[in-house]
């Protein structure tokens, strides 16, 4: 498992495309460049090379363990560009909105309070600086537990779970290459991991390989 993750780098080649507002909305609301400039570029991330091997690569899960030279999974090489998505169709109860990667492995939630938003996945590595709240006791063993981040403006929170906290049934996959903000966050779906930004330098990396923050 990789530690290491830079949230402030930009890529400087990816075109940024506006499709809606945070704020849900109207389906053929019409895009405009100022929306764009107002959303980041996904941040860079260092990840496990892919393997060969045959499988699903969705969440980087043909990742390869990692390796002293992850020069070739970098993201920066991942030039494919984000595009923002209008927020009305993931939106459920409590002006709060919900999706899911497209492989299903990642679950997350933007409300618009304390621990209401973050990422979770049954599939991902226990994150750095959990401590307690992912070790095992006499209900739960590590596997049992689903890990991830809890987001807060400007700070990020590693964490288990023990029910599906970020999951709805129905959540609405959120495609690779693309981004959703709300509420002052902004997550991006990358084959490699989903990338979510807490602001003032703060975010985490979720996929099958990795579970970093800063």
């Amino acid at each position: 498992m990789i530690r290491k993750f830079a949230l402030a780098a930009v890529l400087t080649t990816a075109a940024l495309t506006a499709c809606g507002s945070q704020e849900a909305p109207a389906a053929d609301s019409a895009p405009t460049a100022s929306v764009a400039a107002q959303i980041p570029a996904p941040p860079q991330v260092t990840i496990a090379a892919p393997s060969n091997t045959g499988g699903d690569d969705s969440d980087a899960s043909a990742e390869a363990p990692a390796t002293s030279s992850p020069k070739g999974a970098d993201p920066a090489n991942n030039t494919a560009p984000i595009t923002p998505v209008d927020t009305s169709p993931y939106s459920v109860h409590g002006n709060e909105v919900a999706w899911k990667s497209p492989s299903g492995n990642i679950h997350c939630k933007i409300g618009s309070g304390p621990f209401s938003s973050g990422c979770q996945s049954a599939v991902a590595p226990v994150p750095d600086g959990s401590g307690d709240d992912c070790a095992p006791n006499t209900t739960f063993t590590v596997d049992m537990l689903s890990k991830g981040f809890y987001l807060d403006p400007g700070k990020v929170t590693p964490t288990c779970f023990n029910q599906g906290v970020f999951a709805f049934e129905d959540a609405k996959a959120l495609e690779y290459n693309t981004s959703i903000t709300f509420n002052g966050f902004t997550c991006f779906s990358r084959v490699e991991a989903m990338i979510c930004d807490a602001g003032g330098g703060h975010g985490f990396v979720l996929s099958m390989q990795q579970a970093t923050s800063n």
